[in-house]
């Protein structure tokens, strides 16, 4: 699925570049007629137009089979907005200009007018899909998109055809000739050169966000068919968004409002298991051997493993000691209350140098989870502000046999980007003796997505994102390929010569290694990964109805189409995009629930590169991949890794009331405008976010 879509993209990427270059040689072609019907002008614009009907053609036909090959999500953009703008142009040429550049036909300046303003039509329709392309991509369209920029396209057409015929009888008055062409057309392309660079300068002033913003935005709400809600009031509505509100004990349906503050952990009772964690700057030297200096929680990277039972009463005070930008914990994987998210902006503030903020709450799960700073995670994650969370089963009251957690994380150091494979806990924990039982807990903290593989014995994946599968049968020779954020559990039973766990590069070669063996020495033999683990197909299928049977009726349905902007302004800076239904946050859907709602998400990757999403909060039940349902065990997960061309149904259950963040995992791509809410109805949060409030959630 992955190689087709990126071979039907890139072919109809290549032929909308071909388009904009064809049309615009073959605009400047026409553009000479009016000032001497030189053979050479007729000549160059006959082939343009002729070569450019080709490629108009081609583009429709690359448009059909993706439309044949993927589906109607990766195309109804091209259709709905971008088609009419080459097809209607494309007649006009065909009608208007060709017959006008026959070789028999007579050239008078009126008639090249008329050649040209067509071809110039033409020219306008190419750059506006060029742009659209690039800029702008309308993933889900709108008639109001299709109709603006028909609008712009006929308005186009009309002044061109008014200055071409006002061209042509001033030449045929005055005479001009080459020399005059020349320097209008230079006049012409300085002119686009500043109106350029002045909407550049416009653009980026305008992609600036406010000093201080709600990260919910009313008029980004979606309701997936479902019943519709008024918001709840934010707190800088008024100065944002024009209403004219306030923050109210209830919402405009008269039902009261809950804000997140509420929504927390218990206050009281003596905790089962207490933690502090202290962010603090320290220099560490990396298992490759290089000295950096990290940002860490308790002075090491990975943080200290936190270990809890299902049912514990969970107390961790966050200490802030020098880390200037503020951090915060968000416990990836775990449906923590609201409140406990750690979400600056959202749940909480951040916490500065010299403050402190407690978490409190139960863990009603199991499984590997871990931990990291939500505040500008682009920069605290990489450098270091990370652990292990492991929560055992409630009859488990120890970690039986070898129980280790390996973190996969790419460091920036003084020879460039590196990744390691850190053991969560000090010691010498390669050291396992023949016969132990093993667990290895694969955390990937890195954005990139990772290839973990076992040699030297056979294996099972006993858990994903923390949740058990069913059966799982032994393996070999496999790879596990995890995305930023994701995590796999592997058993197996430690034999009488050493085990390797490689992590492969996305090149395919070993880019790290950890040795398991009887004495801590030794070698084992790493060889290629012939093949990776599917988790649709892997484990047994369970004999009772899955969470979500095939005719459930869901209470809402969304869909969430992945896409990248190829060069865009964002909070006053030029860089790629990566966007949400044609979108980069703040402007990118929320989704509405209401408490109890079943909910589906489709999602629909139309970008060149994967991306994990993570839902903050809850966990999703996978339905389908490419319109194939799971065939092995159930799966539930709380970060997708949704690859190129690939299309994702998965179901929830509303029952974890909030405001949650939804982001890619590749965190520089939430970083970049891939990210949006899920809000339930009538909550509200008193956080804002921006320069002025020091909170800037990634």
């Amino acid at each position: 699925m992955t190689e087709r879509f990126l071979l039907l993209y890139g072919l109809e990427f290549m032929l909308t570049f071909l388009l904009a270059i064809v049309w615009g040689l073959t605009g400047l072609a026409a553009n000479g007629l009016k000032y001497a019907a030189f053979r050479r002008w007729r000549r160059a614009a006959r082939f343009g137009c002729r070569a450019g009907v080709v490629l108009v053609l081609l583009w429709c036909a690359a448009v059909a089979a993706t439309w044949y090959s993927l589906g109607w999500e990766f195309v109804m953009d091209r259709i709905a907005v971008m088609l009419p703008l080459l097809a209607l142009p494309a007649m006009l040429v065909v009608r208007t200009a060709l017959p006008r550049l026959r070789g028999t036909a007579e050239l008078t300046p009126e008639s090249a007018a008329h050649a040209a303003a067509s071809i110039h039509t033409m020219t306008v329709g190419a750059l506006l899909v060029l742009y659209l392309l690039l800029l702008d991509i309308p993933s889900v369209p709108d008639a109001r998109e299709s109709v603006a920029y028909l609008a712009a396209l006929a308005a186009a057409a009309i002044l061109l055809r008014l200055y071409h015929r006002r061209r042509a009888g001033i030449i045929r008055l005055r005479g001009q000739g080459i020399r005059t062409f020349a320097l209008r057309t230079a006049g012409w392309t300085l002119s686009a050169a500043v109106l350029l660079a002045a909407w550049h300068l416009w653009s980026l002033d305008r992609s600036k966000f406010p000093a201080s913003m709600p990260m919910i935005h009313p008029e980004t709400f979606e309701y997936g068919g479902g019943a519709v809600f008024p918001p709840a009031d934010m707190p800088g509505d008024r100065e944002i968004h024009g209403h004219h509100g306030h923050h109210a004990a209830a919402a405009a349906d008269g039902s009261a409002v809950v804000s997140v503050t509420e929504l927390t952990g218990p206050r009281t009772g003596e905790p089962d298991r207490r933690f502090t964690l202290v962010a603090q700057k320290k220099r560490i030297e990396l298992p490759t051997g290089h000295t950096v200096e990290a940002w860490t929680f308790n002075g090491r990277v990975p943080g200290p493993e936190l270990v809890v039972r299902e049912g514990d009463l969970v107390e961790v005070e966050l200490i802030n000691k020098d880390i200037d930008a503020g951090v915060t914990v968000h416990w990836h994987g775990v449906d923590v209350p609201n409140a406990e998210d750690g979400v600056p902006g959202v749940t909480q503030n951040a916490v500065m140098p010299g403050e402190s903020h407690t978490y409190r709450f139960v863990v009603h799960e199991t499984g590997s989870h871990w931990y990291h700073s939500h505040q500008t995670a682009s920069i605290q994650v990489v450098k270091g502000l990370f652990g292990a969370f492991v929560i055992l089963p409630r009859d488990e009251p120890d970690r039986a046999g070898a129980d280790l957690t390996v973190f996969s994380h790419d460091w920036e150091t003084p020879d460039g980007p590196r990744t390691a494979l850190h053991l969560a806990e000090p010691g010498d924990r390669r050291i396992i003796r023949p016969g132990t039982e093993v667990r290895l807990r694969l955390v990937n903290s890195a954005s990139l997505t990772k290839t973990f593989s076992l040699h030297g014995a056979s294996f099972r994946v006993a858990a994903i994102d923390g949740w058990d599968i069913r059966g799982p049968e032994e393996t070999e020779g496999i790879g596990l390929k995890i995305g930023g954020g994701g995590r796999y559990d592997v058993t197996f039973t430690m034999p009488d010569h050493p085990v390797a766990l490689a992590l492969h590069g996305e090149e395919g070669g070993v880019s790290a290694a950890v040795m398991f063996s009887r004495d801590g020495t030794g070698t084992a033999d790493i060889g290629p990964v012939a093949a990776m683990l599917d988790p649709l197909e892997y484990g047994a299928p369970a004999p009772a109805p899955a969470p979500f049977g095939e005719n459930i009726e869901f209470d809402r349905e969304f869909l969430m189409v992945l896409d990248q902007i190829y060069f865009g302004h964002y909070n006053g800076r030029s860089n790629a995009l990566w966007a949400i239904n044609g979108e980069v946050f703040p402007h990118t859907p929320t989704y509405a629930v209401e408490e109890g709602d079943l909910v589906k998400v489709r999602i629909v990757n139309r970008s060149l590169v994967y991306h994990p999403m993570h839902l903050h909060g809850h966990h999703v039940f996978v339905l389908s991949r490419n319109g194939k349902p799971y065939r092995g065990s159930p799966l539930m997960l709380d970060t997708v890794l949704v690859e190129p061309g690939e299309i994702w149904e998965l179901a929830f259950r509303a029952d974890n009331p909030g405001v949650w963040m939804d982001h890619c995992h590749v965190l520089e791509h939430a970083a970049w405008g891939m990210a949006m809410h899920l809000t339930y109805a009538n909550v509200t949060t008193p956080y804002l976010a921006g320069e002025a409030t020091g909170n800037h959630p990634e």
